[in-house]
């Protein structure tokens, strides 16, 4: 499994087939479910950089891009 993403991490959406429009775009995690098992790994919720609701994505959908965003950014 690949490596866990934090809160605010700066990612980029490497692969979306169910929302193709968002291929390359940029944003930050705002959200990390809790997964009821070890063997299940979280989803994370993610605000594209001009968007104004969430999307879901799977780890593997997102590339992080090494910055680190603050709360302060979205609150």
């Amino acid at each position: 499994m690949e490596d866990a993403l934090e809160f605010y991490a700066e990612v980029r959406v490497v692969d979306s087939p169910d929302r193709p429009e968002s291929l390359g775009k940029v944003g930050a995690i705002l959200g990390i479910s809790e997964p009821a098992d070890d063997g299940t790994a979280p989803a994370y919720a993610v605000l594209l950089d001009g968007d104004d609701a969430l999307i879901q994505f799977r780890r593997e959908q997102l590339e992080p891009t090494g910055q680190l965003r603050t709360r302060e950014d979205y609150y």
